[in-house]
């Protein structure tokens, strides 16, 4: 299985020794579960151009991103255009965060900054009955990093599982294979702290960052959640 990462944006220089790009995160979080994958990475937001050929590789994930996918960025619009071109060509496709949301609008959904504001740190999803069948039952614990969301579901999009302030927090789709998450499953504590401790009091409110540096003692699922990506690579594929 040829699995290629598409690159929304990679994390400030000062972070990258420590913890790498994302394609090395998704990369680290899902090859010990999809050993047969072999993974590639295309920076799009870097201005690397999206392959010729769609039919390239078997399935593509789509990374977070600092950016909005309301924003008037020049690589946008071409991703977008070729995310209904994998569609089309019924290719399966998955997205986290920035990934979730440029899906849910090339599809034809909406996103908006959150009325309720930032979600960050150790967030809890209650799982639909479909959600239940990607991930299991039992409600799922994921790292969270953004104040944007789907507030509009594409057509033929099934909500997956959500929360008080993020209703929209997993999306599947009926007439392709296409899976999403809001959440930050790639993330590992240690960085969230970092960003939290860069970033507040600045670019997020300081009492919403303090909440979020205590909440990242608590377990996660990521390893849960990697799985459901998993099967849905493999079973598609």
């Amino acid at each position: 299985m040829k699995l290629c990462i598409l690159e929304a944006d990679r994390p400030a220089e000062a972070f990258r020794p420590a913890h790498g790009t994302y394609a090395g995160m998704f990369e680290r979080w899902l090859a010990p579960v999809l050993p047969e994958a072999t993974f590639d990475n295309i920076f799009v937001a870097g201005g690397e151009a999206l392959h010729d050929d769609p039919d390239f590789y078997d399935a593509y994930l789509v990374t977070g991103s600092r950016a909005g996918v309301y924003e008037d960025h020049d690589w946008i619009a071409p991703l977008e255009a070729f995310l209904r071109e994998l569609r089309a060509r019924n290719r399966p496709v998955a997205g986290v965060c920035f990934g979730h949301q440029i899906m849910a609008q090339a599809f034809g959904g909406k996103v908006e900054k959150s009325a309720a504001g930032w979600m960050l740190g150790r967030q809890e999803h209650a799982l639909s009955p479909a959600g239940m069948e990607v991930f299991g039952s039992e409600p799922l614990a994921a790292l969270s990093f953004h104040q944007d969301q789907i507030t509009a579901l594409p057509p033929g999009a099934t909500r997956l599982l959500s929360n008080a302030s993020s209703p929209n927090g997993g999306l599947e789709y009926a007439d392709f294979p296409a899976l999403s998450v809001q959440f930050h499953p790639e993330f590992q504590p240690g960085y969230v702290q970092e960003l939290l401790n860069v970033y507040k009091g600045d670019r997020v409110p300081m009492d919403r960052a303090q909440s979020a540096l205590v909440s990242l003692d608590g377990a996660l699922d990521n390893d849960r959640v990697a799985r459901g990506f998993a099967e849905f690579f493999r079973r598609n594929t």
